[in-house]
């Protein structure tokens, strides 16, 4: 039986209202609440032409036919257009790479990888595993990094965000689509190779069941090097490409976890399916979600988080759990809910026998 869970909000069509985390059963209505997202600057709010714009794009997408909402063509544009509709609060160039990345993790080939390192505010002693967290296709950010801290202390592990573009970062939109589109998937699975190796040699650290976490760009970059390159790490996509063919996931021999939003026009729901399909075809244990209400990149820093905004508080849970379990080498949650929905699938069918023995024999038969 492939362990897995599969699932939308409650609310949206299909959607199940049974939820439960890592640690036991949860309301759904928690997990899953609709999104009461801020703007990511507070006290901004869109001019009329901006919002215009933004509803002729929604527009698109309901006009345009289901297949065409997958072609890679039509959502590498409705990607383009999120981001110039929702540009960065702060001008960024690469000057402040530096500023960003307090660690150089020397390349096999002879160069340098910028990235930011955090390990976690208290340390208990005990060995920490190592997490890799990658960014969206603005290069290494402030937002980025303060992630990076918050995943090292919640799950306590070391926690490496490569510069991934080989010194540039930037918020000039033209920019960071050329740099998503010109950084080769060989590269960077040079570039995480050699992350793994330095990580492996720091003092403290257990480098066994290792992760990869990526958001956005990042999370393509992230599915595509597990798969590929190093099958026993842990996989946690952030609205990223996702992949869809079976094949794909041949040799990956750890689990999955898929995170995206219902409204996301640059990763439809028809795209997540295939994805989901593909990783159940392939029985590989998974977990993934797609958050009623909120479209692309809809975490963008951790104040959500600790604000408590929903869905972004429902997705760290979510994103944390499936990296404990994986870590301490714990019964997952995809497989507890698979146990579940057998047990109940089970209890279903022997009160239906029960009932139909004790139904009373028709004397006309």
């Amino acid at each position: 039986m492939c362990a897995r869970v599969s699932r939308l909000c409650p609310g949206s069509p299909g959607g199940k209202t049974l939820s439960f985390t890592a640690d036991g059963f949860t309301d759904p209505t928690l997990a899953c609440a609709r999104s009461t997202r801020a703007s990511a600057v507070e006290g901004r709010s869109d001019d009329s032409i901006v919002a215009m714009l933004k509803a002729a794009v929604l527009l698109l997408v309901l006009l345009t036919p289901a297949p065409a909402l997958l072609a890679p063509s039509f959502r590498a544009a409705t990607h383009a257009f999120h981001h110039l509709l929702n540009p960065p609060a702060v001008l960024r160039t690469s000057a402040d790479l530096e500023a960003l990345s307090n660690t150089r993790i020397p390349r096999s080939d002879g160069g340098e990888i910028l990235a930011a390192v955090a390990r976690p505010s208290q340390l208990t002693g005990k060995p920490l595993r190592v997490l890799v967290v990658l960014h969206e296709f603005f290069g290494l950010t402030e937002s980025i990094v303060g992630k990076a801290q918050a995943y090292a202390d919640e799950l306590e592990c070391l926690v490496i965000a490569p510069d991934t573009f080989r010194g540039t970062t930037t918020s000039f939109i033209p920019q960071a689509i050329w740099l998503a589109l010109s950084t080769p998937q060989q590269r960077v699975n040079k570039d995480l190779t050699d992350v793994f190796a330095w990580a492996s040699e720091q003092p403290g650290v257990n480098a066994a069941r290792p992760a990869v976490l990526g958001f956005c760009y990042g999370g393509g970059k992230a599915l595509r090097f597990t798969t590929q390159i190093k099958p026993d790490a842990a996989t946690v996509v952030f609205y990223g490409n996702p992949l869809t063919s079976p094949e794909d996931f041949a040799k990956l021999r750890a689990p999955v976890c898929g995170i995206f939003g219902t409204q996301d026009p640059q990763i439809p729901q028809g795209l997540v399916t295939k994805f989901r399909e593909a990783l159940e075809a392939a029985n590989v244990e998974h977990e993934v979600m797609s958050y009623y209400g909120v479209g692309h990149a809809f975490w963008t820093d951790v104040g959500q988080v600790e604000r408590e905004e929903m869905p972004q508080l429902a997705a760290w849970r979510l994103s944390t759990n499936f990296l404990r379990n994986h870590f301490e080498g714990k019964e997952s949650f995809a497989r507890k809910r698979a146990f579940l929905e057998f047990m109940l699938e089970e209890q279903a069918a022997r009160e239906a026998a029960d009932t139909q023995a004790e139904a009373p024999l028709d004397p006309t038969e």
